[in-house]
Parts: C-alpha cells; sequence; structure tokens
C-alpha cells in the first residue's frame, strides 16, 4: 500500500509539474504575443504620429519599411506604386544584407488589371507561403521568382483621393466606379524558404496600410492646400499689377477718348458728306441700271430675290414688287438649248462657290409668259466692306438674234443652201471620221457612193437655172427619203451627190444604189409644159483600211462614177482597182495634176495654124490659135492627151482664160513694135477657141471684154471659135456672147459643124461669120460621093446665110481641088501648113 501511494505521489508530482510546464510555456508565449501585439501597437502609434508630423509620405514609407522588416524579421519589405496603365515602381525598400535590392525597379503583370484589381480595390489581402506550393498561375509564379521571393504578404494600398502622389489619376475599374482607388501595395517577402504568416501580421498590416494611405491623403491634401497657397498669392500679386495697369490704361483712355470724341464731331461731318455724295451716285446708279440694256438680278445670301431692273423684269415676266423674295430658280427659269433639260441656277452657284459663274452659251430663258429668249451671263458672288457674302448679283443679255444668226451661220456651214443636205465640208468631215474608224481596227462595213445627174446640162441650160434648181431640189427630196437615217447625203456640188452609208455592205449598197437609180428615172419633171426625164450614174466604193487618206477614197469613187456615166448613164459602177475603166479614170486624175502643174510651172505654149482663103482674090488671113504642153522630158504634147481630163474636171474655163490673156499679151506685144498697115493687121484674124464650159459662166463675157480692152487689141482681128455641140447645149449663152462680141467687132467660127447631127435650124439662130466643116466629112471626100454631096450641101447652106466656110483636115492637092470646085471659102490642114510655135513676125 505504501509502495503504492508512493507510485501515484509520483505520478501527481510529474502531472503537477507538465502542467507548470505547459503554464510556464503558455505564459512565456502569452508574454511574447503580448509583446509582439505592443510592438505592433507601438509600430502603429509611432507611424501614425510620423504620418501627423511629416509632410514627406516617401521618408514616412522608408522608416515603416524598416520598422516592419524588423518587427517582422523579414529579409525584405517594399512599398509599390502604380502607374495609370497598372504597372508600377517601387518607391520604398529595407531589405536584409544579401537580398538583391528591388528600389525603383518597373514592374509590369500582364494580367493583374484584368483579372485582379477590382480584388484588391475591395481590400483582398494575398499571403503566399510558398510560391511553389500554393497553387499559383505561372505568369504569378514567374513575377514573384525573378524578384527573389519564396513567400510573401501583399497589403493593397487603398485612396479615396482621385489622385495619386505624383498627381497622376489612378484608373478605377469599369465595373465597379465607386470602389477606392488603388495606389500600391506593401509587400512583406520571404526570399530564403516558405514562411507562414500568422493572421495577426496580416492584420496588422492591413492597418498599417491604412495609415500610409492617410499620409498620402494628408501629404496630397497638404500639397493642394501649398499650390492653392501659392496661386492665391500669385492672383494677389497678378490683381494688384493689373490694378495699376487699369488704371494707367483708364488714365490713357480717359485722354484718348476725349481726343477721339473731337476727332468723331470731324467724322461725323465728313460722314455726312459723304452719305450725301452716296446717296447722289446710288441715284445715279439706280438711273444707269434702269437704263442698261442688260438684264440685273441681285439676291440675298440664301437666293431670294432683292431686285430686278426693268430690262430683268421684261425678260423673265416678273414685276420687281411680286418678284423681291421669291427664290431665284422660281423667277429665273433656264433650260439647255439643244436639250431642253433645266441647267442650274447661276446664282446659287456663285453663293455656292463664292465665286464669278459663266452661264453655257446655249441657255434659254423662259419667261413667266412662257416666251423664250437666248441668253449669255455671268454671276457673281456680293461681299461687303469686311469681305463678308451678303448675296450674289447676275447680269444677262438677250442674245436672240444673236444665236440666231450664229444658228444659221452654223447651219450653213454644214450643209447646201439650196437643198439643204450637208455640203461637201460637212460630207468630208464624217468621211474622215470614218476613214479614222477604219485604221483604228473598227469591224463596221461603210460604203461611199458618188453620183452625178445624167441630163441634167440640158434642163438647166434649156430652162434656165431657175428650173435646174427646182430639179436639184427634187431630187435631193426623192434622194433623202429613200436613204436611212444613220446615213449621210451631201450636195458635192453643181449636179453632184455624194452619199454615205455607215454599217452598210458592198452588197447592200449596191442594192440601194439600184434603187436610187430607179427612183431618179422615174422623174418627170414639168417645166414650162415641157416634160424632162434624167438619170444618175453612181460610184460605189467601199471605206476600209486599203484606203488611207479620203482624197483617195473620193478619188476612187469618183473614178467609178465616170466609168459608171461612160458605160451609157443611169448606171452603177462598183470601185475594184483593177478595172480598166476605172484605171483609165486614175490616168484622168494623173492628167489632171499635170494640168495643173504645168499651169504653175508654164510649160504651155501657144501654137498657130493657118488657115488659107481658096481664092486669091480674098484679103483676109485667118490663124487658128492651138495650145501644146511640154513635157518632162521636153517633149511636146498634144491636146488629145490632156484635153479630155480637163474637161472631165472642170479645167477648160482655166485654159480658156490662159490661153487668151497669154495670147492677147503676146498680140499686144507685136502691135507696139510692128511696122504693119492698119490694113495689114485688120486683113490678119486669129481664131481663139472656147469650150462649152466657159460658156456656161456668167461672167465670161466680162472678162472678154476685159481683156479686149486692157491689152488694146483691135477686136476685128479676133475671132472666137466653138464647137457646134457646145453651140447646142449652151444655145441661150452662145447666142448672147455671139451677139454681144459681134457688136464690138469680133468674128465667130462654128467648129465641127454635123458632127453632133444637130439640126440646120439651129445654125439659123446662131449669128456666126465661119462655119468649120468636120474634117470627118473632108477627109475622104476625094473617094466617098456621099461626103462630097454633104460638104456641097453645108456650103452651099452658109453661103444663103452670109456665112463663109472653113473645110479642116485638108492632106492633099486634091481634096483641095475638090473643095474649090465646091466653092469652099478657107481651107486648114497639113497640106497647107501644119501647126508652129506662135511668131508673129513670121507670118
Amino acid at each position: 500500500m505504501k509502495n503504492q501511494k508512493s507510485v501515484l505521489s509520483s505520478i501527481v508530482l510529474e502531472q503537477l509539474l507538465s502542467n507548470a510546464t505547459c503554464l510556464e510555456e503558455s505564459l512565456i508565449s502569452k508574454t511574447q504575443q503580448l509583446q509582439v501585439s505592443a510592438q505592433r501597437a507601438e509600430l502603429l502609434a509611432t507611424t501614425a504620429l510620423r504620418i501627423r508630423r511629416s509632410l514627406d509620405p516617401i521618408t514616412v514609407m522608408q522608416a515603416t519599411a524598416l520598422e516592419v522588416r524588423t518587427l517582422f524579421n523579414a529579409e525584405r519589405v517594399i512599398l509599390y506604386r502604380f502607374s495609370p496603365d497598372w504597372s508600377g515602381v517601387i518607391i520604398a525598400e529595407s531589405a536584409s544584407s544579401g537580398i538583391p535590392s528591388l528600389l525603383g525597379k518597373q514592374i509590369s503583370d500582364a494580367c493583374f488589371a484584368r483579372d485582379w484589381v477590382e480584388a484588391y480595390q475591395r481590400g483582398r489581402v494575398q499571403t503566399v507561403h510558398d510560391i511553389y506550393d500554393d497553387h499559383l498561375s505561372a505568369c504569378h509564379r514567374d513575377l514573384l521568382a525573378n524578384m527573389g521571393v519564396w513567400a510573401h504578404i501583399l497589403v493593397p494600398i487603398l485612396q479615396d483621393s482621385p489622385y495619386s502622389l505624383s498627381d497622376e489619376p489612378i484608373r478605377a475599374s469599369q465595373s465597379s466606379p465607386h470602389l477606392p482607388k488603388l495606389w500600391g501595395f506593401l509587400a512583406v517577402h520571404e526570399c530564403s524558404g516558405p514562411r507562414f504568416w500568422h493572421p495577426d501580421e496580416t492584420d496588422f498590416l492591413q492597418k498599417l496600410s491604412v495609415q500610409i494611405a492617410i499620409a498620402l491623403q494628408q501629404a496630397q491634401l497638404h500639397q493642394t492646400t501649398q499650390n492653392a497657397l501659392k496661386q492665391k498669392q500669385e492672383a494677389e500679386q497678378e490683381l494688384k499689377a493689373l490694378n495699376a495697369k487699369l488704371e494707367h490704361r483708364v488714365y490713357e483712355r480717359t485722354t484718348q477718348l476725349e481726343s477721339a470724341i473731337a476727332s468723331l464731331q470731324s467724322e461725323i461731318q465728313r460722314r455726312r458728306h459723304v452719305e450725301h455724295i452716296l446717296i447722289q451716285k446710288n441715284q445715279l446708279a439706280k438711273v444707269t441700271l434702269d437704263a442698261i440694256g442688260d438684264g440685273v438680278v441681285t439676291t440675298d445670301v440664301h437666293g431670294n430675290v432683292l431686285s430686278l431692273n426693268p430690262v430683268a423684269q421684261e425678260l423673265t415676266g416678273w414685276s420687281q414688287k411680286e418678284a423681291i423674295g421669291q427664290p431665284a430658280c422660281k423667277v429665273l427659269k433656264m433650260v439647255n438649248d439643244d436639250t431642253q433639260e433645266p441647267v442650274a441656277n447661276p446664282l446659287l452657284q456663285a453663293l455656292a462657290l463664292e465665286q464669278t459663274v459663266l452661264l453655257a452659251d446655249n441657255t434659254t430663258l423662259i419667261s413667266r409668259t412662257g416666251q423664250k429668249y437666248a441668253i449669255t451671263d455671268s454671276a457673281s458672288p456680293i461681299r461687303n466692306h469686311e469681305g463678308v457674302l451678303q448675296g450674289a448679283v447676275m447680269v444677262f443679255h438677250d442674245c436672240t438674234p444673236t444665236r440666231k444668226l450664229t444658228q444659221e451661220l452654223s447651219w450653213q456651214a454644214t450643209h447646201d443652201a439650196l437643198t439643204g443636205l450637208a455640203n461637201r465640208r460637212e460630207f468630208e468631215k464624217q468621211l474622215s471620221e470614218l476613214i479614222q474608224q477604219a485604221h483604228s481596227g473598227d469591224d463596221g462595213q461603210h460604203a461611199l457612193c458618188f453620183l452625178d445627174l445624167d441630163q441634167f446640162k440640158i434642163v438647166n441650160d434649156t430652162c434656165g437655172h431657175k428650173a435646174g434648181d427646182a430639179l436639184l431640189k427634187l431630187v435631193a427630196d426623192i434622194l433623202q427619203i429613200r436613204v436611212r437615217s444613220t446615213d449621210t447625203l451631201a450636195r458635192l456640188g453643181g449636179d453632184e451627190f455624194g452619199l454615205l452609208l455607215k454599217n452598210c455592205s458592198l452588197e447592200k449598197a449596191t442594192q440601194i444604189a439600184e434603187l436610187l437609180c430607179e427612183q431618179i428615172q422615174a422623174i418627170q419633171f414639168s417645166w414650162q409644159k415641157n416634160v424632162y426625164r434624167i438619170g444618175v450614174s453612181i460610184g460605189i466604193t467601199v471605206v476600209d483600211s486599203r484606203h488611207h487618206n479620203m482624197t483617195s477614197l473620193l478619188s476612187a469613187a469618183d473614178s467609178a462614177c465616170y466609168a459608171a456615166k461612160a458605160k451609157g448613164r443611169n448606171c452603177i459602177q462598183v470601185y475594184r482597182s483593177d478595172d480598166a475603166a476605172l484605171l483609165q479614170q486614175r490616168g484622168d486624175r494623173q492628167w489632171k495634176n499635170r494640168i495643173q502643174q504645168g499651169l504653175e510651172d508654164g510649160r504651155f505654149l501657144l501654137f498657130t495654124q493657118p488657115i488659107n482663103p481658096v481664092s486669091t482674090n480674098n484679103p483676109k488671113q485667118l490663124s487658128e490659135v492651138l495650145l501644146r504642153l511640154t513635157g518632162e522630158q521636153n517633149q511636146l504634147i498634144l491636146p488629145a492627151a490632156f484635153i479630155p481630163a480637163a474637161e472631165r474636171y472642170d479645167l477648160m474655163p482655166v485654159l480658156d482664160r490662159w490661153v487668151i490673156k497669154s495670147f492677147l499679151s503676146q498680140y499686144q506685144a507685136y502691135l507696139k513694135t510692128s511696122r504693119a498697115s492698119a490694113a495689114e493687121i485688120e486683113n490678119q484674124i486669129y481664131t481663139l477657141n472656147l469650150s462649152g464650159a466657159s460658156l456656161s459662166q456668167g461672167d465670161l463675157l466680162p472678162f472678154l471684154r476685159h481683156q479686149l480692152e486692157e491689152h488694146h487689141i483691135p477686136p476685128q482681128t479676133i475671132c472666137f471659135e466653138i464647137t457646134e455641140t457646145s453651140a447646142i447645149t449652151n444655145l441661150l449663152q452662145a447666142s448672147q456672147l455671139i451677139a454681144e462680141l459681134k457688136s464690138i467687132g469680133c468674128y465667130f467660127a462654128l467648129d465641127d459643124f454635123w458632127s453632133g447631127m444637130c439640126s440646120m435650124n439651129y445654125l439659123k439662130n446662131l449669128p456666126v461669120d465661119f462655119l468649120k466643116i468636120d474634117g470627118s466629112f473632108v477627109q475622104q471626100l476625094t473617094h466617098n460621093t456621099t461626103d462630097f454631096a454633104i460638104v456641097e450641101c453645108f456650103n452651099h447652106f452658109s453661103h444663103n446665110l452670109g456665112i463663109q466656110t472653113v473645110a479642116e483636115w485638108v492632106e492633099d492637092h486634091e481634096t483641095l481641088c475638090q473643095l474649090g470646085q465646091i466653092g469652099v471659102d478657107y481651107v486648114q490642114g497639113f497640106w497647107i501648113a501644119k501647126p508652129a510655135l506662135l511668131n508673129f513676125n513670121r507670118r
């Protein structure tokens, strides 16, 4: 029992000792906790006191960092401040020796702004015991590892002020704009290994962050107060300076005003005088505006009418009272003369562009009554003396007569006045455009037709030009009806027409030409109870790239037309480059150029061939003046080679006049030096040929009169010779010409008589002096009794009319004898004399 008690006592004693030990350890732990709490409380109090005594938050933060590291026995304490983009910089630090310093380090966390800002604004505290064990994100763990952190406490520093220490705005969360501003962090780092953080430590750091926020707020308020005080002091100083300046300026201004009042009174007097002058000028301007021949309209800046002068009122049909306040586009209604579409109002354009605007030339003004006026105008903005836009003015002129005349002139420039068809100029312009299209690769087919009326000259010469004009208009109307609207029909001159068939094949063009031939042939032209029929010869050529220019194309069509006329008239000829007839026409065209060049180069010569009297009792001697051309090799070219081309291309009048002027000029020179008697001169008669083309020219008689007078040539020494065919074709003109020239003393001869098989009745109406019997009847006179009888008949008939006869082509003595038996007066031919170069001294 005693042993049991002893054992029990030992157990109790051990239990008491153990309890005492636990109590002691608990007491020590409580004591330590109280000490730590006391230290923390002391640090909070010290920090709060330091904050209230200091206005330098950086100093407070640096001291706080040191004390926290000491209190926590930590390896590093930092204070971190955010920038507006949520990157930041460490502005205060306390670190143990051997621990890398982070002071001034820039830190940027890419995911912070996206994931953590609002949580820290709500007071979140992050405690990390071990970055490798606390399930941190990879980017967060890498960030802490790069800073050398193993464990840490991160406490937010929140501010209610909208400004940070650096006066930069702190960005609040868009989702919670009422949350406090996050200034930065207070962080305690353990760098050498993991560490468990006590909740009291976290609580302490949160309370400490509040004190730091107070320090920041206090510094900010102090700074704001200091700034406000400084601004107030500066404002007071500036106000004093301004007051002083103001007093000085008031004094100066008062002095200036006193002087200005005196000047103003003088200026008032001057302006009253100027106003009086301006009123007079305005009255004069109004009178002038009312008197000018142009319409004038003014508007305000909105385009509403302010005024119209009398001309504008007359042209628009609006009175000024009715027009004022109306929109300009309502008063001035203008359209395009070609399209009748409305045109933009120039007044509104001038206001919009603030510059002068000219109206298009083809503008028509439609008045309120519906009257139309062609106008030209300009509109300009109106500005005051400061350059501010006040409105616009338009000046317009009634150019209706001028535009009508211009349109008429334009129409006349492109149309034939008689038929109303396109003229040669317009036709060639359109043809040139088609040629360009053909050479530019256009695949369209076009055709050119050259039309020459047959037998038109008979109507024109027999019935007169009035009948010819009426016939041409009738033909033009018929042709115009039969061609398409896309084709171009033109009068090229005289009785020649051109037809341009656009987008038309050669086959279709030939069909159209045949239809036109039928229509023209069917015409029965009635004039003065006589009915005439005509025809048309048509040459056709294709418009394509083979013709390099318009001249070659027209030449091809002209050649084809001439070939059609040669085939018997009222025919159609399509141009082909290998056609023999067309090749002949090409030769004629070459002769045309040679004739023109020969005239320019002086290659034409005058020859004469004597016409001798058969009877020796006849004192008068005749000589026919003949024309020759000198070739490039100085060879003589006879008229038979070039006269057909000259007739074809209307060059005969030019050659006739050249012969007359050249002969009379040489004759005049001879007469000035000649010693021949007047009787000898008068007994020598020179015959000059006139073509039918010359007879048809209205100015031939004045030309001949002028030449005879200018060269002082005795008219009785000149005989003009025309062919029977020319005389009959131009009967009226020939009769008048013969009568007029015979009245001044000239002679007349009729050549190639009976070659045209005309009636002798015509001869009774032609008062000629000589009748030249065609050589075709003389050549076989000695072997052909019929020719003998015809020549004898002609001679007898002519002598009964008082006309002397001349037999041509006398080639032998026997023929000469036969002609003498018949009683022919004169003979001409190689048996008598061959033609020789003109030489008056060799007679």
